[in-house]
């Protein structure tokens, strides 16, 4: 009997593995680690030890469907793990639903009545037996809380937020309501010594090649960051630079067309800047300490003490969040300064010393609140504030449905829509200029209300990305985890892209 090839790709060793299924163990070898230390995130190791391996065999019932053109193995793992971190987390709502009927308390009028009932019925002259019910079994009961959702689709994932109407929020809008019901289940998220958050940012970028146009997420850093509740446990921040990466499928296929490049030349603010494919390793956060944090707006670098009493009444979190901007030039956005620019610039006279108060706009607010949610320690009970209070603001809107740049699906909150325009001003090349229109969105999980992304997406595509799609997305910060543990977070080892 001749030894089966070695097979290098992951992709060839699936399909090796169906007529070979012993080669289906080198796939389990090569990815079961990172599997499993996904789901030890979310869930503990106790069910981590169950489902990491039930991942596996769920793959390998289901390798003859695995399809190479939608996405490397690696990501239709990680979609399996994701999709039982959801699984898992229904059935522990459902018990969490069964508990609260089984401590229900009645009153005291419905024990009264109900006694009334049952006297009158012994008292009947037929002295009839009787049968009291026996109440249904409640089934359904999970075993652990499950954090956040993750990334899943990886590689598969699109790029590409819920499809916008031209100049509206969105054809899935929700009541306001629905939205509360979220932030009411993070405020039931467990706390405990440690914080921490892993989070991956990228911006989009055209690509013109004379193959044609596409999009690649660039500038992709990933920052994990720890603090404690103690001096004991300490705190760090590190980071690593991201692959870049096309931003669709579509996007890919054009990619490929142009002869897969694994370097990209981007116009970038005022100037020109390369971002290649490849991860660099974690190194130290120059820019950041662990254990300190900055909270936008105000312009001070709260402690872990006073992050601890930011106020959990939404109407005193919007006063101190959202306050009226009086400092001048400062009011003005950087879009507002430019207009102002070229007004002056055209012969009107533009008074600078004389700049009008006025109230934070939507995507201020949501970058305000978004920022928190993001990098500081806040509660759970502050979390579930934080996103009350974002939802009460004008001009903030609840997507029943949005998808992330990870491809992970939850309800969103969303701004007005405003026009971004870049002119030649910065030296921006032609191909970089004109108008489009972007709305804010944060996705959160429904199930648990953990943050998944903040990111921006386009409304109308216009200027630099006249060939993109409404709801593509501009730029974001996806949430690879966060939340409190009891025990010291570790960074992954693995890099998404």
């Amino acid at each position: 009997m001749t030894a089966s090839p070695v097979v290098d790709d992951d992709a060839e060793l699936v399909a090796a593995s169906r007529s070979d299924p012993d080669r289906f163990a080198l796939l389990y070898d090569r990815h079961f680690t990172a599997v499993y230390r996904y789901l030890t995130a979310r869930l503990g190791t106790q069910t981590a030890d169950d489902l990491a391996a039930e991942t596996f065999l769920i793959a390998f019932r289901g390798r003859d469907r695995y399809d190479p053109e939608r996405g490397i193995p690696r990501a239709w793992l990680f979609g399996i793990a994701t999709r039982l971190v959801a699984r898992h987390h229904r059935a522990e709502e459902r018990r969490h639903r069964a508990l609260t009927l089984l401590t229900a308390e009645p009153g005291a009028e419905t024990v009264a009545a109900g006694r009334a009932r049952l006297l009158a019925e012994a008292r009947r002259p037929s002295r009839r037996r009787f049968r009291v019910p026996r109440p249904a079994l409640v089934t359904g009961f999970g075993t652990a809380l499950a954090g956040a959702s993750a990334a899943v689709a990886l590689m598969m994932a699109s790029g590409t937020a819920t499809p916008r109407a031209p100049g509206a929020t969105g054809s899935s809008e929700a009541p306001k309501d629905a939205f509360v019901q979220v932030a009411a289940k993070a405020e039931l998220q467990p706390g405990g010594r440690f914080w921490h958050s892993d989070q991956i940012s990228g911006q989009a970028y055209a690509q013109r090649p004379a193959t044609g146009p596409y999009t690649i997420f660039g500038a992709q850093y990933e920052s994990f960051q720890y603090t404690s509740v103690d001096k004991k446990g300490g705190s760090d921040v590190i980071g690593r630079e991201v692959s870049a990466r096309p931003a669709s499928p579509e996007d890919e296929a054009a990619w490929r067309r142009a002869g897969s490049p694994s370097s990209f030349r981007v116009w970038s603010n005022d100037h020109y800047a390369v971002y290649k494919a490849g991860t660099t390793p974690w190194t130290a956060d120059k820019k950041r300490k662990g254990g300190s944090f900055f909270l936008p707006g105000k312009g001070v670098e709260p402690t872990p003490d006073q992050v601890a009493n930011l106020p959990t009444d939404p109407a005193a979190l919007a006063r101190f969040l959202f306050p009226v901007r009086d400092d001048g030039i400062k009011n003005l956005t950087y879009e507002e300064i430019m207009e102002l620019r070229r007004q002056e610039a055209a012969g009107k006279n533009v008074d600078w010393g004389h700049i009008p108060p006025r109230q934070m706009k939507p995507e201020e607010r949501m970058d305000q609140v978004a920022e928190v949610l993001l990098n500081l320690p806040v509660s759970p009970k502050q979390r579930s504030a934080l996103m009350r209070t974002l939802a009460a603001q004008p001009g903030v809107h609840v997507l029943k449905e949005a998808t992330d740049t990870l491809g992970r699906r939850g309800i969103a909150l969303v701004t007005d829509p405003w026009q971004v325009t870049r002119t030649g001003e910065s030296g921006a090349p032609k191909a970089e200029r004109g108008s489009y229109t972007v709305q804010d969105e944060l996705i959160f999980d429904p199930a648990t209300g953990a943050l998944l992304s903040s990111q921006r997406v386009l409304v109308r595509p216009g200027g630099p990305y006249a060939s993109r799609k409404p709801g593509a997305v501009d730029g974001y910060r996806a949430v690879r985890s966060s939340g409190w543990t009891d025990t010291r977070p570790e960074p992954p080892v693995e890099s998404l892209f």
